[in-house]
């Protein structure tokens, strides 16, 4: 593809530049002092480039950075978690028992897991029963017995 081609320097005119020693032009020859100069001029050289490589600010550099601080804060935004709440009692109420049972069994929770859960297990206790006992309206006993089962409770008793 690209070659190199080598020239050598015997190759070349005698009148070609290359061939001509740098300092033979001024008819001066070699300044005083010039190669002990070489090493100080060649690091100039060198910081010099190196600068020339540092990040320079500007405007537009200002508006990309906020342009792109801007786009992180907006995703940050739009998908960062909203904190769930806990739900009321009133929502729970809403709940059928059909759809919490569902759940549980969807969970893998039985009632044998249920029956072991300790705030359950308090509600059996012989103060918390008399505190259920003492909140309950003989209107809600009514409102919440099934006529069906009465009738069936009945005619059992009664063979």
């Amino acid at each position: 593809m690209n070659e190199k081609h080598y020239i050598r320097l015997d190759e070349l005119d005698t009148g070609h530049s290359l061939r001509q020693h740098p300092f033979e032009q001024t008819n001066a020859g070699v300044p005083d002092g010039y190669f002990d100069k070489l090493p100080s001029i060649i690091q100039d050289r060198v910081v010099q480039k190196q600068r020339g490589w540092s990040v320079s600010w500007s405007w537009q550099r200002s508006v990309a950075s906020l342009a792109g601080a801007g786009l992180v804060a907006a995703l940050v935004w739009v998908t960062w978690p909203a904190r769930q709440e806990s739900l009321g009692q009133e929502s729970l109420a809403q709940v059928s028992d059909a759809a919490i049972v569902s759940y549980l069994e969807d969970q893998g929770i039985s009632s044998a897991d249920l029956a072991e859960y300790e705030p359950i297990q308090h509600s059996f206790d012989e103060d918390a029963i008399k505190h259920q006992l003492e909140t309950i309206e003989p209107k809600d006993i009514r409102d919440n017995i099934d006529p069906e089962l009465m009738a069936e409770d009945e005619a059992n008793i009664g063979s």
